[in-house]
């Protein structure tokens, strides 16, 4: 009896750090997707200075394949930016916290200025997922879809997620 209880508290204590991290690359992978989301925002106006605004919070930056396009990683999240477009994704982040996350985030940003679903869509309609936020902000329509992450752009609930921020 003793032997089986102390097997099972071996088992339980060495599966446990398995979990904390599962939910430690979640928290990482959460908090530096809002965090690039929010830098891309916040310059939406001045996208000339995104590249310091990424570098200066710890995102590591490289020459994107396009012309002006530049690419950002960060533990759990990667993305690119150049004047006008901005992306990340993350294979860490489900889709439904990607768009929470995004949600929160624009309405501090930009309070009063964030609709849900695009400015042209039927109102008596219900949003449809992954139809994303616009935010009437100064002087310019800026448009946030979600998608799993990778190049489809589809709305799956995969366990990944995709931001596309067009300014």
């Amino acid at each position: 009896m003793i032997r089986r209880a102390a097997l099972f508290i071996l088992t339980c204590v060495t599966l446990m750090p398995l979990q904390v991290a599962a939910q430690g690359s979640l928290k990482v992978a959460t908090q530096n997707m809002r965090l690039a989301f929010e830098l891309c925002l916040r310059n939406y106006r001045t996208p000339q200075d995104m590249p310091y605004a990424f570098s200066s919070t710890g995102f590591t930056l490289g020459k994107g394949l396009d012309e002006g396009v530049t690419e950002f990683t960060a533990p759990g999240v990667s993305g690119a930016f150049k004047a006008g477009y901005c992306m990340m994704q993350t294979t860490d982040v489900p889709l439904a916290i990607a768009e929470e996350m995004g949600q929160r985030t624009a309405e501090t940003l930009f309070p009063g200025k964030v609709t849900l679903g695009n400015p042209e869509r039927n109102i008596n309609q219900p949003v449809a997922p992954c139809d994303g936020l616009s935010i009437f902000a100064t002087q310019m329509l800026i448009r946030v879809t979600y998608s799993a992450a990778g190049n489809s752009g589809d709305c799956l609930n995969d366990g990944t997620s995709a931001i596309a921020i067009q300014m």
